[in-house]
């Protein structure tokens, strides 16, 4: 990699800088989208150089996810069994983010690549998904969207009317949650009641790994 590195900086390809720039935007957003104007210059370089990128992560035990087709370039650790711990109503936020998603994919209400959605229709199904009566403080859910912004979940949030917030689900969530992991977090959820994987969830525990 750092012969790759030094060869495209030979042949003036890319600054060496900007190559550690980009690696290390990436490791932090987790994704990264074409129609983000602040994003483009770094998505197309991701682009343009997508082996080096692929061979880079791989070394760092990521995989490295591009789909230039909904504009989108991501990283996903291996072991993501410990690579991102959530308390357990993030957790089940994120799985509810997920059946949004699908639901619009199924209604073909996807627009770009994206399901939009806003607060009140994310509540309302997780406490179906869930049984839990008690809302979500508003405090938290802010705390929780900006996070799922930050990993490159969800953006584009708006607060349209009081306590109301506007967003729209990236397709990221269907590969961070993929049907292993959607099945986990079911289970945890209480919506399904068998799962044969060896996995095994803690119902004490204050926090899931996903």
């Amino acid at each position: 990699m750092l012969n790759d590195l030094k060869r495209l900086s030979e042949r003036q390809e890319m600054d060496p800088d900007r190559f550690r720039s980009v690696a290390a935007m990436l490791m932090t957003r987790q994704f990264i989208y074409y129609d983000m104007d602040k994003d483009r210059k770094t998505y197309l370089t991701l682009v343009n150089h997508a082996a080096y990128f692929e061979n880079l992560f791989d070394a760092l035990n990521h995989n490295f996810i591009l789909d230039q087709e909904v504009g989108m370039v991501g990283i996903l650790p291996r072991n993501r069994m410990t690579s991102l711990r959530l308390k357990k109503v993030e957790a089940l936020m994120l799985l509810t983010l997920r059946y949004l998603y699908e639901e619009a994919l199924e209604s073909f209400l996807i627009k770009n690549g994206c399901a939009y959605t806003n607060s009140e229709k994310l509540i309302a199904k997780y406490q179906f998904a869930t049984g839990e009566e008690e809302r979500p403080g508003l405090t938290d859910l802010r705390r929780m969207l900006a996070d799922f912004k930050r990993l490159g979940l969800i953006d584009d949030i708006q607060e349209i009317e009081t306590r109301i917030l506007d967003f729209r689900i990236r397709p990221a969530v269907r590969i961070v949650l993929n049907e292993s992991w959607f099945k986990i977090l079911e289970q945890h959820a209480g919506i399904i009641t068998e799962y044969e994987e060896d996995v095994e969830i803690e119902e004490d525990e204050e926090e899931v790994n996903a």
